[in-house]
Parts: structure tokens; C-alpha cells; sequence
């Protein structure tokens, strides 16, 4: 004969193994969770964002579906509403396309709930939309908050001076990107034969970039707001950074120090070669420098005899011997190729080879 527990549910009046509800009335009374059976994901139709409420999330994904799969997740996730009595509460997710905008979704949970371990599954359609973000729609729009004008002090920039300061932004506004910056995008560049402007989407990158050329190629950054509007009662600037880049280059020749020196670094000291001795030396980037010449008007002769502390050359235009001092960073032996500046009646020798190049 079987024995009976003696208990039995209050609501039902089935058996029970422990007092209280039966498992299924208690499942009744203590729904472990509820979710919509219809969701809506809203995907950028440009870039690999999901809007959450009224905010866009950016992703690094490279596929539409591994987007769609974790906004799916997202969404359901926030939509879940455990019983306020569970303990310890576990949610998996698992999305399944049925076709490109709609996805089959199994949620599965358990928890305790009043000491008793519960566990259930429920399947959620989520429907997907295509929007525009809010960040695709500014850049479609011409958006900017800051712009960027690149110029040199007294000359115009070379191409690949203005090559190197686009580089420059562009790594700015990767790294902003990646930092969270929604706005670290450039909106349009112009090329023009004295700089480039570059219009950009955020004053901050916009700041950090002009720095960064600064930083890289010396020079000054002036910054000038303009008010443009007002928005939920602050006002609205855009701001122009304007980049001045020095005017003395790499290349350059000049006085320094009463010296002639070869430029070989601009930033926010200007460090070069003197030519005389060969030996290093510096000036501060504010310093006014009297420009001589460029590396790229050196002309080649022949280094005639070696003797010391001095050399004889043939001057590289009467072709008359010379003797001048000779600079550390000589290497050259008799009868080799040389390369030389020529500047009023001195001749300087340059270090390196072709034109003074390594």
C-alpha cells in the first residue's frame, strides 16, 4: 500500500512532497517572468549603431546580422521583467533569423523565487526597422562644430606638409572615435593653395587635432568662437582653430646663433647641424631665424685633400681649390663626390650624400 506525505495544496487540494502550493499552482501565482511577444530593433541603415530608447549605440560589427543579433539581445534583455521576489536571476538570449527583418527569439530564465527554484522559456518575434542615427543624419547634413584652417607663416605649405597634417587629423579623429567621441567624424576638406581647411564634427577633436599638428610641426593655434544659435537654453559656438605652421622647414639653411646651421627638426624647438663645425645645436621655435638657403640648392664638387682639422675642395662654381675647416661629419675620402651650399663667398659642406641626404 503507498504511502501518502499528508499534505496537500490549499488551492488545488492535489498531494504535495512539502507544505504549501503544488508546484503548478505556484507556478500560476509566481509567474517567473514576462516578456512582449512582438519587439521592434531599431538598426542605422549607414553605420553599425542600435537606438536604445531615444539614445544610438555604436558598435565596431562588421555584419548586418551580427548587428541585428546584438540589438535583438539588448532589446529583449531590457524588456524582461522578473518577478520582484527572484533570487539570483539567469537570462539567456538565443535570436534566430527567419528572414532578413524578422527574427524567432527564445528566452529562457530561472531563479528562486520564495526559496523554490523556478525555471521557464518563452519565444519573442522582433521585428526589424532601419533609421538613420542621429550622427549619420548630421554628417549627411553638413554638420560641424569646429573647423580646422592649416597655413603657413609667411609662405604657402607644401603638399606634403599639408599630406602630413591631414594624416595628423585623421588619427585624432580615429582615436576620439574609438574613445566615445559620436562626433569625432570630418564633414568636408579643402584644399586651397594656401592650406587646407578641414571641417569637422566635434570642437573637442577639432582642439586635440590643432594641438597635435602643433605639437608635430610647431608652430601657433589661435582659437575664435562664433555663436550660432541656442539649444535647450545654451549657446551654440563653432569654432575656428586657426594652425600656423613655422615658417622655416626642415631643409632650411640658416643663421642661427650667428651660425649656419641645417635644419633638421621643427617643433617646439628647432634643432639642426652647424655647418662649420658639424656639431648639434637648437633655438627655441619663437626665435627669428634669417633664412639662407635649402638643401635642395646644394651642388655637388670634389673633395680635393684632407689635412687636420681642415679639407680642400674645388669651389662648385669657379672650380677654384678652397680650404675650409672641416666638420665632424665628414666621411668622405679624397677624389669622392661631395655636396655643398654656397652662401655669399662661403662654401659649407652638407652631411649625408645626394643633396645632403642620407
Amino acid at each position: 500500500m503507498a504511502m501518502t506525505s499528508g499534505l496537500f495544496c490549499p488551492k488545488c487540494g492535489k498531494e504535495t512532497e512539502a507544505e504549501g502550493l503544488c508546484t503548478a499552482c505556484f507556478r500560476e501565482e509566481h509567474v517567473l517572468f514576462e516578456v512582449p511577444q512582438v519587439l521592434e530593433v531599431k538598426i542605422c541603415a549607414k553605420c553599425p549603431s542600435y537606438k536604445v530608447g531615444e539614445q544610438w549605440i555604436d558598435t565596431k560589427l562588421e555584419t548586418y546580422e551580427d548587428l541585428v543579433k546584438k540589438a535583438t539581445i539588448k532589446i529583449v534583455d531590457l524588456a524582461v521583467k522578473m518577478n520582484k521576489e527572484a533570487e539570483s536571476p539567469r537570462i539567456k538570449i538565443f535570436p534566430e533569423f527567419i528572414n532578413p527583418n524578422v527574427l524567432r527569439v527564445r528566452v529562457q530564465a530561472e531563479a528562486y523565487v520564495l526559496g523554490r527554484h523556478m525555471s521557464d522559456e518563452k519565444e519573442v518575434e522582433v521585428r526589424v526597422r532601419k533609421e538613420t542615427c542621429d550622427i549619420c543624419s548630421r554628417i549627411a547634413g553638413g554638420y560641424y562644430e569646429g573647423i580646422i584652417q592649416v597655413r603657413a607663416q609667411n609662405r604657402f605649405p607644401t603638399k606634403k606638409e599639408m599630406g602630413k597634417a591631414l594624416k595628423i587629423i585623421y588619427d585624432v579623429v580615429k582615436k576620439a572615435e574609438k574613445a566615445g567621441d559620436r562626433l569625432a567624424f570630418v564633414t568636408d576638406e579643402f584644399d586651397l593653395p594656401e592650406g587646407v581647411d578641414v571641417y569637422m564634427g566635434s570642437v573637442n577633436c577639432s582642439r586635440q587635432a590643432s594641438r597635435a599638428i602643433v605639437d608635430d610641426f610647431g608652430g601657433t593655434v589661435l582659437e575664435s568662437p562664433k555663436l550660432v544659435g541656442a539649444k535647450d537654453g545654451k549657446d551654440l559656438y563653432r569654432v575656428t582653430f586657426a594652425v600656423r605652421i613655422p615658417e622655416i622647414v626642415a631643409g632650411d639653411i640658416v643663421n642661427m646663433h650667428g651660425k649656419v646651421v641645417l635644419v633638421e627638426k621643427v617643433g617646439k624647438r628647432i634643432s639642426g647641424t652647424e655647418l662649420s663645425s658639424g656639431h648639434s645645436t637648437s633655438a627655441p621655435e619663437d626665435v627669428k631665424l634669417e633664412k639662407l638657403s635649402n638643401r635642395s640648392e646644394a651642388m655637388s664638387t670634389v673633395l680635393v685633400s684632407e689635412e687636420g682639422n681642415s679639407v680642400q675642395i674645388l669651389d662648385p662654381v669657379t672650380y677654384e681649390p678652397m680650404t675650409i675647416k672641416k666638420p665632424i661629419f665628414l666621411t668622405r675620402s679624397p677624389g669622392d663626390e661631395i655636396w655643398v651650399v654656397k652662401i655669399n663667398n662661403d662654401v659649407f659642406l652638407l652631411p649625408g650624400g645626394n643633396r645632403g641626404k642620407e
